[in-house]
């Protein structure tokens, strides 16, 4: 049986693996653009990874929600990825959004 984290990843990549594909069956055709998607991709990827961090570190959301801005804007600087901060700020709230609904269906605080 899956834990609370194991199944707060599960959603979340399906969910974003959805959107993605999706996204992606409709950008393929233009080169720019594809750039852009995976770019978007990529970070995609960077702050699920960094949200399971931030979930095992702290408990206070600021905190968590901190460490990702913070270490995502590292990883855009080290690959030199362009994504605007609105997206990215999309991406992290959405990850929130499903995590808290989960975990109060779970009866998790």
């Amino acid at each position: 049986m899956m834990n609370n984290s194991e199944l707060i990843i599960t959603i979340i990549t399906i969910v974003f693996s959805v959107l993605g594909s999706i996204l992606g069956y409709f950008l393929k055709k233009n080169e720019k653009t594809m750039k852009h998607y995976e770019a978007y991709l990529k970070v995609e990827a960077k702050i699920k990874e960094l949200c399971v961090a931030a979930e095992a570190a702290y408990t206070d959301g600021a905190m968590k929600k901190k460490y990702v801005v913070s270490n995502i804007n590292s990883f855009l600087i080290e690959n030199n990825l362009n994504v605007d901060k609105e997206i990215i700020e999309q991406i992290i709230e959405g990850i929130i959004t499903i995590t808290k609904s989960i975990n109060n269906t779970a009866g998790v605080k």
